[in-house]
């Protein structure tokens, strides 16, 4: 199990194919924040790069420099965290589905780019499971025994722990795992970029083989 830097965690990252980029977003979400009775949860500013350094520079400028609010409510910074899809997305898949739809609908809906935002983060070539673990606890840990993972990244509550789809002959067993405290997330994954500020903690990306390292390190 080891520790990697926010420079290796990108390099862990599949590596985009030919129309591919990543998708980075700076995003208003945050436990306080709900707790305080607020819904914020929006995508504040989104940013297509092939290269995810640059792009984590530019969203922790913007993080640090302006002052934003979510229907009427002046944001914390802390409750702002820098998030990416956390697959490729095919840019030319999400422009071909935008064409089609703003074709149907450009009478009702003719701002195209708005609908070719929309499209991205469904247009992703998938490879990489999300396993969202909300706990610490060892016992809900052990029900992913046995799992060949390739990273986990901790948060506030747990890990996201990813298991990419071309190192398992039967991804449909992950589906089987049954805790209300555990869920399998594919296309919709977004995870955090690890090693820089995400609210009250810093994520961890770790670099593991089996989900029994993270149970042996608790």
């Amino acid at each position: 199990m080891r520790k990697l830097t926010t420079k290796e965690y990108f390099d862990y990252l599949p590596k985009l194919n030919k129309d591919e980029i990543y998708l980075l977003y700076l995003i208003s979400r945050d436990r306080e924040a709900k707790e305080m009775g607020y819904s914020i949860d929006k995508i504040l500013f989104r940013i297509k790069e092939t290269d995810l350094e640059r792009g984590t520079r530019i969203l922790q400028a913007i993080r640090e420099n302006v002052e934003f609010q979510v229907k009427g409510v002046q944001l914390k910074k802390e409750w702002v965290k820098i998030m990416h899809v956390l697959n490729p997305v095919n840019y030319a898949k999400a422009s071909r589905r935008a064409v089609m739809r703003f074709v149907e609908n450009c009478h009702e809906n003719p701002n195209i780019e708005a609908i070719f935002d929309s499209e991205l983060p469904r247009s992703v070539d998938f490879k990489v499971f999300m396993i969202d673990v909300d706990s610490k606890d060892k016992k809900v840990l052990e029900k992913l025994k046995g799992i060949k993972a390739r990273l986990a990244i901790t948060t506030q509550r747990g890990f996201h722990i990813h298991v990419w789809k071309d190192d398992l002959e039967r991804p449909e067993n992950l589906f089987k795992i049954v805790d209300e405290k555990i869920e399998i997330k594919t296309r919709d994954a977004i995870e955090y970029i690890p090693g820089i500020p995400q609210g009250k903690i810093t994520p961890e990306a770790y670099e593991i083989s089996d989900v029994e390292e993270l149970i042996e390190k608790l």
